[in-house]
């Protein structure tokens, strides 16, 4: 995206004033202000629709009848994605619903995650919180009974990398393989935190919070649970290069919602225990320095540390989502196969990479059939100097 630096900044600062879901007379004001004084739709609306935000920055546009400073094919364009935004929201929550219905009828307890969660705790259960598939969190003794579950109820799973994999699958990740049906994924999470402690995540099933949605009765995290998940999420987002507003909008909504239950004495050692102490403090800063968000004395970023250079890239990433570089493909190896406890699943690790499913071979090399798939075997081989270190070339899953 090539524009003004000038125009990236207003267009960067409306963006901004508009991802809320209430006003104050001077927040209206100034927004007011500060649109009729902008001409840079066009470039307004592609960082919107880049960031996630198009359904709720439209939604608020025409909220304080602001919609007839907006050209005509930015117009539509946005009103089309706010039309799209609450079908798809709709469908999704119906096909939620239904999911829920029928493992909680097996007595398993269910408790929506991300934008499911945030859609009817902060945005008002009006579809214009963007999603595109089903997060639903189990407690992980519960996870691959409720897969066999959904499985018969005619969903289709993603297959796993390797056959192997069966072996380490709660070792790995935060959600077992994609279920798919009817146009939805479904991602059945056994884990909120990568390799955070089993009990932590049982607790937080336990301990979820009952809402009410359309004569329907849900469970959702308890805030201080929903927040600390919101940070591991965006780290995973970063780790994959991936930047996107529409994750920081959520937890500045929810810090102005719940933000009494969030920033309390037990938050220090709530991240401590789900193993991301940095990240919040990273979090933080940014809430203040961007949104004027009030945090609790020490618990910014450290000075001078890694932390502060992170935040202070965020308007920078913000502007830029683009430039966000993803960590490589041998990282990403690494980490996982450090998250993994004992020899054995390190090896079944290794293995499963090296000699993938059939289905696996057929998609990662292009093959038409089995047969041809099986001649890429001994080319997997080569990871294996790959993984060892011998080479330095990129991984060959990308």
């Amino acid at each position: 995206m090539t524009a003004d630096s000038g125009d990236l900044a207003k267009a960067v600062r409306l963006i901004l004033l508009l991802t809320r879901v209430e006003f104050r007379d001077d927040e209206k004001q100034r927004i007011t202000a500060e649109a009729n004084s902008f001409s840079g739709w066009k470039l307004f609306t592609a960082l919107a629709v880049r960031h996630g935000v198009a359904a709720l920055v439209w939604q608020n546009i025409c909220d304080l009848s602001l919609d007839s400073l907006v050209p005509e094919t930015e117009s539509i364009l946005l009103e089309g994605l706010r039309i799209k935004s609450i079908a798809r929201v709709a469908y999704i929550s119906d096909v939620a619903a239904n999911v829920v219905r029928v493992l909680e009828d097996e007595g398993i307890r269910v408790v929506l995650l991300k934008g499911l969660a945030l859609e009817n705790m902060i945005y008002g259960s009006r579809g214009l919180r963007q999603m595109s598939d089903a997060d639903l969190l189990v407690a992980p003794g519960n996870a691959l009974r409720a897969r066999e579950i959904l499985l018969r109820e005619g969903f289709v799973s993603r297959p796993m990398k390797s056959s192997l994999y069966r072996h380490i699958v709660l070792d790995l990740g935060n959600h077992l393989p994609e279920l798919h049906r009817g146009g939805v994924s479904v991602d059945l999470h056994f884990r909120l935190f990568g390799s955070g402690p089993e009990g932590y995540v049982n607790r937080a099933v336990e301990e979820s919070v009952e809402i009410n949605v359309r004569d329907a009765t849900f469970h959702v995290p308890a805030p201080l649970t929903l927040f600390l998940g919101l940070v591991s999420h965006i780290r995973k987002h970063e780790v994959k290069g991936e930047f996107q507003l529409r994750l920081w909008t959520d937890i500045y909504l929810l810090l102005g919602k719940y933000g009494d239950q969030i920033l309390t004495d037990a938050l220090p050692a709530e991240a401590g225990q789900a193993g991301i102490e940095s990240e919040v403090r990273v979090v933080l800063t940014i809430m203040e320095q961007v949104w004027g968000v009030k945090i609790p004395p020490g618990s910014g970023a450290l000075q001078g540390s890694r932390e502060e250079e992170r935040a202070s890239r965020f308007m920078h990433d913000l502007m830029y989502p683009e430039s966000v570089i993803p960590v490589s493909q041998r990282e990403m190896f690494t980490s996982n196969f450090r998250s993994l406890n004992g020899y054995r699943k390190k090896l079944i690790f290794i293995l499963g990479d090296l000699f993938p499913s059939v289905e696996f071979m057929k998609q990662r090399y292009g093959c038409r059939s089995a047969f041809t798939a099986i001649f890429f075997y001994p080319h997997r081989l080569g990871k294996l100097a790959w993984i060892l270190g011998i080479s330095a070339g990129k991984g060959q899953d990308d």
